[in-house]
C-alpha cells in the first residue's frame, strides 16, 4: 500500500513520506480484529471506557480521564513476521513519575510472552520516525513465521483516536481465540487501578491478572476521581461483569468521606446484583498507617458477611507488599512499580481464582 493510500484512511499519514512496502495496512476497527476493555470501540470516533453521556455525569477527572485507554486490548492472530503499529493520538500525556512507554505506548505480547513496546521516536523498522506531532510509528519484528496470538496492551495514560496495524502482505489474520472468562472483571479504583505506575501497560496488576486467568476486564480507574460517587455507583450497578474489584481507598479524602460513601455505594451496587462477587481491597501502602480507613472498608465487608451475604471478600492491602519491602514497591510511596504491581497481582489472583472454582459457571 502507498503512502497515498494510507492517507486516504487516516489524514495523519498525508505528507509523510512513509515506506510501508510489503505490507497491508489495516484500522483496527476492522472486523479482523478484536478490541476488549473499551466501551464500542468500533464507532469511529477516539476510544473512551465508557460512554459519553454517563461521563458527563460524573465529577471533572472523569470526565477527563474516561477517554485514556487503560485495560484496552487489540487481539488477533497472524503468521506475520513484522507488525507494524500507528498510533494516532490527540494529546501526550506526560508525568514526573511515570515513564512514557507506561503512561501513552503500546505492548506487543505474542503468544502470551512479552516481546516488546511499541514506542515513541522508536525507528519503526523501515528506516524511519513518525513526523507527525500526535501520531508515531513502530515496527517490531517475529522471528519465525507461523500463526502466533497476538495481544497488544493500550496506554494506560493517554487518549487514543485511531490505531492502524502493518502486516506482511500475504500475512494470514484469523480471529483470536476466545477468552475462558468472557464476561469481564470490572476495577473500580484510583491512579493506581488506572495503572500508574508502571513501566509499560502489560505490568499494570489488572494486565497481568487478564493474562494469567484469560479473562475479559474493564478497567474503571480514575486518578483523583473515584470517590464513591452517586452517579459511578449507579453506572456500576448496571454493568454486565463477572467480578467488581472495588478499590478506591486511596480517592476517598478523608476517613469520614471513606466511611460516608464505602458503604453506601457498595449496597448500591449489590441492590442490582445480589449475587455479584466484591472484592474490597485497602490501600497497599497506607492503611498500615491509617488504620481507620482499613478499618471502614473492613467494616462494610463484615457489615455484609453478618447480613448473610456469601459474595464478599476483603483482601488487607497493608499485607500486599510483603516480605518483599515497601521501598521497592513504589515510585513515592503511593503509586506501584512493577514490583509493586506484582504484588498486587499476586494478592488478588487466588482470591478470584476460588471465586472462579466457586461459581465455575462464570464465563
Amino acid at each position: 500500500m502507498s503512502t497515498a493510500d494510507i492517507s486516504k484512511i487516516d489524514k495523519n499519514f498525508a505528507g509523510e513520506e512513509i515506506k510501508c512496502d510489503g505490507l497491508k495496512i489495516y484500522n483496527i476497527r476492522e472486523p479482523l480484529f478484536q478490541i476488549y476493555g473499551l466501551y464500542q470501540p468500533y464507532e469511529k470516533e477516539g476510544f473512551k471506557r465508557m460512554p459519553h453521556n454517563e461521563a458527563a455525569k460524573m465529577n471533572s477527572n472523569i470526565k477527563t480521564l474516561y477517554t485514556h485507554t487503560s485495560g484496552g486490548r487489540l487481539r488477533f492472530c497472524t503468521d506475520s513476521t513484522r507488525i507494524f503499529l500507528r498510533s494516532v493520538l490527540p494529546t501526550i500525556t506526560k508525568f514526573d513519575h511515570m515513564p512514557k512507554t507506561g503512561v501513552s505506548c503500546f505492548d506487543l505480547y505474542v503468544d502470551g510472552e512479552y516481546m516488546n513496546t511499541f514506542r515513541h521516536g522508536m525507528l519503526n523498522g523501515l528506516g524511519q520516525e513518525a513526523k507527525s506531532e500526535n501520531a508515531y510509528d513502530s515496527n517490531l519484528t517475529i522471528k519465525e513465521k507461523k500463526m502466533h496470538d497476538i495481544l497488544i496492551h493500550f496506554p494506560l495514560y493517554n487518549p487514543v483516536e485511531d490505531v492502524f496495524i502493518g502486516l506482511d502482505t500475504n500475512a494470514v489474520i484469523m480471529p483470536a481465540k476466545e477468552y475462558t472468562y468472557i464476561k469481564p472483571i470490572v476495577f473500580y479504583g484510583s491512579s493506581i487501578t488506572q495503572g500508574a505506575c508502571a513501566s509499560h501497560p502489560g505490568n499494570a496488576y489488572f494486565n497481568i491478572l487478564s493474562r494469567r486467568l484469560n479473562t475479559d476486564i474493564v478497567n474503571l480507574g480514575f486518578s483523583s476521581g473515584c470517590l464513591g460517587e452517586e452517579p459511578m455507583a449507579e453506572y456500576l450497578s448496571n454493568l454486565d461483569m463477572s467480578i467488581l474489584v472495588y478499590d478506591y481507598d486511596h480517592n476517598a479524602p478523608t476517613v469520614e468521606h471513606l466511611r460516608k460513601t464505602h458503604e453506601t455505594t457498595f449496597k448500591t451496587i449489590r441492590k442490582k446484583q445480589p449475587n455479584l462477587p466484591v472484592i474490597m481491597i485497602t490501600a497497599a501502602d497506607r492503611s498500615y498507617e491509617i488504620p481507620e480507613r482499613r478499618e471502614v472498608i473492613y467494616q462494610t465487608y463484615i457489615n455484609a458477611v453478618n447480613r448473610g451475604d456469601k459474595n464478599v471478600y476483603f483482601i488487607n492491602g497493608s499485607t500486599i507488599y510483603t516480605p518483599i519491602g515497601r521501598d521497592l514497591c513504589t515510585v513515592d510511596h503511593i503509586h506501584p512499580n512493577d514490583i509493586g504491581f506484582l504484588m498486587m497481582a499476586n494478592a488478588v489472583e487466588p482470591v478470584i481464582r476460588s471465586i472462579i472454582k466457586k461459581n465455575e459457571g462464570i464465563k
